[in-house]
């Protein structure tokens, strides 16, 4: 009788803290568990009693990567709950927020995270001795992406300039316009990332699972800010019918 056991509990290169434990009896895979152990934050409970202009500003600290979705998450709820509408200036640039928050975060998963295992490679470090131009593209495009944050929003992570009505501050128009001559530039290294994973795709695991898919989702353009609530199970629902989809426990095995 063969027995395999692999317990994990130094899992690198995931955003967050968890552990991977396999059993293996007699070439039967027995156990495979991937266990959440960080501790609650008990953000909820922080934003009873707070002033609703600091809620936004609060909730952005759930995720220093993605912290422009959970402002613009926020902003959006505290807006619909006091009856107030923004500008469709201000939703632009909600909107270019949002996708310069996508571009970063991508680019740093691609380039710091996934590079290294689809290269044979312990990390971006030793990488960028065996293949600096790859790592040198990775970085530029996350420059960019950092510095359209910080035109629109204020910084690159944890905005100033989104509040509640709208924006404290908005980019001038010569801000803007150097922008979109930096995007614009960026067009090459976009493709020469794009390329390089495409040759490394037959690297990827086979793997597929029955799931449910839910996103947003619009008629007219890719739903990052605005959308309906979609479900592969259940189809379209309202945004405030999220509970009736979304069964949020913990299991188990990922208690801290």
């Amino acid at each position: 009788m063969t027995e395999i056991q692999i317990q994990d509990e130094l899992v690198a290169r995931v955003e967050g803290h968890g552990n991977i434990v396999v059993n293996v009896s007699d070439g039967s895979l027995e156990d495979c568990e991937w266990q959440v152990v960080e501790s609650p934050r008990y953000f909820e409970s922080m934003f009873v009693g707070k002033d609703f202009e600091a809620v936004p500003h609060m909730t952005s600290r759930i995720c220093g990567i993605c912290s422009a979705s959970h402002v613009n998450c926020s902003l959006k709820a505290v807006e619909d709950a006091i009856g107030v509408s923004i500008t469709d200036q201000d939703t632009r640039l909600r909107k270019l927020a949002l996708n310069a928050e996508i571009l970063q975060s991508h680019v740093l998963h691609l380039g710091y995270l996934a590079l290294p295992d689809l290269m044979d490679s312990k990390s971006v470090i030793p990488l960028a001795d065996t293949h600096e131009d790859e790592v040198r593209t990775v970085i530029r495009l996350h420059k960019r992406a950092n510095e359209m944050l910080e035109t629109i929003a204020g910084r690159s992570v944890h905005s100033q300039r989104l509040i509640p009505g709208g924006f404290s501050k908005i980019p001038s128009r010569s801000e803007l316009s150097e922008l979109r001559e930096s995007l614009e530039g960026g067009f090459e290294d976009l493709d020469a990332v794009a390329e390089l994973l495409a040759e490394l795709a037959d690297q990827l695991p086979d793997f597929e699972r029955e799931t449910e898919y839910i996103s947003l989702t619009h008629p007219d353009e890719y739903a990052l800010y605005e959308g309906t609530l979609y479900s592969s199970d259940v189809g379209k629902l309202t945004n405030t019918e999220y509970e009736s989809v979304v069964n949020e426990y913990v299991t188990d095995q990922s208690i801290p």
